[in-house]
């Protein structure tokens, strides 16, 4: 008898208030949680599938710059500047404003002159053809 005193001793009864709305808001609560415990899931599984495509993505620029690299091994050099659509007027005035820039670096800092190569020469003729032509259009 002595133990079953000790046990009752430690034991509380509390009355709830409305026990139904108590239930209710924990059951509401146990929902939110799983709701929650759900989304969390989803965001790891986004996280690792972001993972693999960014490691698949960079294989793939891996493999990218290395067939690069081939190609420009094995086609003939050369150097001819490919020629770019019409500007828009933006890109006209940074365009004049990056022209007049090096123009005022040329005037201040003459550099002295070498023999030009072959291919130099070429590249200067057609800078000076791509010139004409941008006046004209």
């Amino acid at each position: 008898m002595v133990k079953l005193k000790e046990q009752t001793q430690g034991v509380y009864f509390v009355q709830v208030k409305d026990p139904v709305e108590v239930r209710k808001h924990i059951l509401e609560t146990l929902r939110q949680i799983f709701e929650m415990l759900q989304r969390l899931e989803k965001l790891k599984q986004l996280r690792h599938e972001k993972l693999d495509n960014i490691s698949k993505l960079r294989s793939l620029f891996k493999d990218t710059n290395k067939l690069m690299a081939t190609l420009k091994l094995k086609l003939p050099q050369t150097n001819l500047k490919v020629s770019l659509p019409k500007e828009t007027h933006h890109h006209r005035h940074m365009a004049k404003s990056v022209k007049a820039k090096s123009k005022v670096a040329k005037e201040k800092a003459p550099a002295p002159r070498k023999e030009l190569s072959d291919a130099e020469k070429l590249e200067a003729q057609l800078n000076a053809i791509e010139s004409k032509l941008k006046n004209l259009a």
